[in-house]
């Protein structure tokens, strides 16, 4: 009877751990689902908010109400920190809260814009945007109470997003917020403040990744706070007339995201396909773009053989179609440098031999057939375009050419006949191998 007893406990426990566990589990979707839903109604109703317009509301009535929803979800996060114990939604509402403070310095940026440039301001075509008669003691205390709140607010949520990195994540998210407050507007000006962040940002970046803990949920979500004020400013200089080195700017930081870093943030194989071909055509744009500009369109080689190169360049670096980047790039090369050959341009030939002997030493090393075909067919094409110049030698002293030609068709006679295994041997070689290649 006690054996009976003793084999059955057991299984009663089991069977009540597996069931505390699966109610465990299917609470943890529950909440999760619903601190999704709840992150997403308070991003939706502060974006409807703002474009609904509200023109009668002043514009520092307007920094106020969003400086009062920041506080609101800073006092959320205290709840859940302090009153529940529970750190997943404080580390939502804490990181909510940073959002909306960088929202906020964009306002006292533009109010300060506003009230250093006056009338000759430049202002955005939506009211809820613009800043304009906002008094400068009003602006002062803006920021003032924007900056001691940005300090305490990022710490509190970095601290509990990735408490290592504090210190690094702190210093990003100021110099951010910093170039963030700058009142400028102007298209270069503003197109160098963005190339100068994003470097930065991306060398931190850089470092973070390299630790496995900011590749988990916090980490990541610390890393997309941080550069935050980046895509503000992007996105703030569109609403403004834009120069050509913005759109350079910003096409490069495409390039980078979608070639370079695009691993770094996702293993997804669409997703990787779909943004090397975004950053191909960021790369390609880029060269349209000085084209554009400073109207370099004298042939067709100085035109179109740089989209050549920047196949090329890239297909190192892409994850998909990499052969099809040099085949392509081979291809128009071979075509632009003949075109312009044919057309008597005077660094033609040059162009044409350098650019197959880049081929050439590419299909050597990727040993591909196309990329080192297309270098041979360029390497002798720019040396038969040099035939004109020895047949005028030869017709203008015909004897030396004659002597000259024949001493070397003698001692080539004799280096076939002498070296003839070995030259029959090194062709089988190299024919074998050119055929194993892609």
């Amino acid at each position: 009877m006690y054996t009976t007893e003793t084999q059955v406990m057991p299984d009663q426990d089991f069977a009540q751990t597996e069931a505390s566990k699966n109610s465990k589990s299917m609470t943890a979707k529950i909440t999760t689902y619903l601190r999704w839903v709840g992150s997403i109604l308070i991003v939706l109703s502060a974006i409807s908010f703002m474009l609904q317009g509200h023109d009668e509301i002043l514009p520092a009535y307007r920094y106020w109400i969003g400086l009062g929803l920041t506080l609101l979800l800073c006092a959320g996060g205290l709840v859940c920190a302090y009153l529940f114990h529970e750190t997943k939604g404080a580390r939502i509402f804490f990181g909510l809260g940073t959002v909306f403070l960088f929202v906020q310095v964009s306002q006292v940026s533009a109010m300060i814009y506003a009230y250093w440039h006056g009338q000759a301001a430049l202002q955005p075509e939506y009211t809820w945007l613009q800043f304009m008669e906002v008094n400068p003691a009003v602006i002062a205390i803006d920021f003032v109470i924007t900056g001691l709140l940005l300090f305490l607010v990022s710490y509190a949520s970095y601290s509990i997003l990735a408490r290592k990195y504090l210190k690094t994540l702190l210093t990003a998210s100021i110099v951010g917020s910093a170039l963030l407050i700058i009142p400028v507007r102007d298209a270069t000006l503003v197109s160098l403040i963005i190339a100068g962040l994003f470097v930065f940002l991306r060398q931190t970046e850089q470092h973070l990744h390299n630790d496995s803990s900011m590749r988990l949920a916090e980490g990541m979500a610390a890393r997309v706070l941080v550069s935050l004020p980046l895509w503000i400013i992007v996105g703030r200089s569109l609403l403004h007339p834009a120069s050509y080195l913005l759109a350079i700017v910003v096409s490069a930081i495409v390039l980078v995201y979608c070639i370079y870093d695009i691993k770094r943030y996702t293993q997804s194989a669409w997703i990787t396909y779909i943004a090397q071909w975004i950053g191909t055509l960021a790369a390609i744009a880029i060269w349209g773009i000085v084209l554009a500009e400073f109207s370099v369109v004298g042939d067709q080689l100085s035109a179109l053989l740089p989209v050549a190169i920047i196949l090329f360049a890239l297909s190192g670096q892409v994850s998909y179609h990499a052969r099809l980047y040099r085949l392509v790039s081979a291809l128009m090369a071979v075509a632009l440098t003949y075109a312009a050959m044919l057309d008597g341009q005077t660094l033609a030939p040059v162009i044409t031999i350098a650019a197959g002997m880049l081929l050439t030493i590419a299909g050597i090393k990727h040993r591909e057939k196309a990329p080192f075909i297309m270098g041979n067919i360029c390497v002798l094409g720019g040396f038969l375009f040099y035939w004109e110049y020895a047949v005028n030698f030869y017709s203008s002293a015909p004897w030396i050419s004659s002597i000259v030609l024949g001493l070397v068709v003698i001692l080539l006679a004799s280096y076939i006949e002498n070296k003839e295994k070995q030259i029959m041997a090194k062709s089988r070689y190299y024919f074998n191998e050119l055929k194993s290649w892609n």
